[in-house]
């Protein structure tokens, strides 16, 4: 195992321990999250200490990658979804995640990510962010356990309306939402962020329903949407804004949004259009390979 590997599961287990001896009186279920939470915290600031102190170059551009829905290869030819650009097979996801893994990729979260183009934190050169839009189901069942056993982190940009209920079963014949009544499951992993409540469709005229609603409208939408998954962050969807979607997003309180452009974040970035690769089953390794190295033509 290599040397960071090591000295990673010696601090997990110690920092995973310490909150055990800590919780005293505080000892309910909301006590035990609040304490957990913040020896997380502090564990990923000494984690990123470590990473940074091992790391002799910092990152100069970091790729953020873009994910939707992952299903295993035989649900995929077997329910015909390999014309869908936006399904990614398990088998691919796992082989890019072990990549990542194995050449000892630190994956930031976005809160890491705006401390990065706010000047107040370095990231090591092997510096990737893992995101993923809409919240499908599949997300938790397939790429979360990757993700953990790899002690990796991500960001999920739900969709208000189509999480906000009950959880449903997983059926891979048909995209299933993960229930935001259940995220906090796998919160060890995945950060929630907003991909709008429900101004990811278009009208009647083909217009995108986040530019081409009433101002209320969309305003509306946006505290409804961060209220719901306490967001900071954005995603567009299909990437399309204008000049009073960004207006509308610092108005709410979003710190950061994101498009479909390929391209990498520097210190430079506009923290409301950060470029995304998205990772297609017609990406090989090759191309993964090379956007995560920060070689990919753009």
């Amino acid at each position: 195992m290599k040397r960071f590997g090591i000295i990673l599961l010696i601090m997990i287990t110690l920092v995973v321990q310490a909150p055990i001896a800590a919780y005293g009186e505080n000892n309910t279920a909301e006590g035990r999250y609040q304490l957990h939470k913040e020896h997380s915290i502090r564990l990923r600031k000494e984690i990123l200490e470590l990473r940074n102190r091992l790391s002799e170059k910092k990152a100069e551009k970091i790729p953020v990658l873009m994910y939707h829905h992952i299903l295993e290869q035989e649900d995929i030819d077997r329910y015909n979804w390999s014309n869908n650009g936006s399904v990614i097979s398990v088998e691919a996801f796992e082989e890019q995640m072990d990549y990542l893994y194995e050449n000892e990729y630190y994956t930031a979260t976005l809160d890491e990510l705006q401390s990065f183009l706010d000047g107040e934190i370095a990231l090591p050169e092997k510096t990737v962010v893992i995101t993923f839009d809409d919240g499908y189901l599949s997300n938790a069942l397939y790429a979360y356990p990757i993700m953990q056993k790899y002690n990796f982190r991500g960001t999920i940009f739900m969709l208000g309306y189509r999480v906000d209920g009950v959880q449903v079963p997983f059926d891979p014949s048909d995209t299933q939402s993960l229930s935001i009544y259940e995220a906090y499951k796998y919160e060890d992993v995945f950060d929630y962020e907003s991909h709008t409540y429900e101004l990811h469709d278009v009208n009647d005229k083909g217009e995108k329903l986040l530019i081409s609603s009433e101002e209320e409208i969309i305003l509306q939408d946006l505290i409804k949407s961060k209220e719901l998954v306490d967001a900071k962050y954005f995603a567009y969807p299909y990437g399309k804004y204008n000049e009073n979607t960004i207006q509308y997003l610092k108005q709410t309180g979003y710190d950061m949004a994101f498009t479909i452009e390929a391209g990498y974040v520097t210190r430079e970035s506009d923290k409301y259009d950060l470029p995304r690769f998205a990772i297609s089953p017609h990406s090989p390794l090759s191309k993964f390979k090379r956007i995560v190295n920060g070689i990919e033509n753009i």
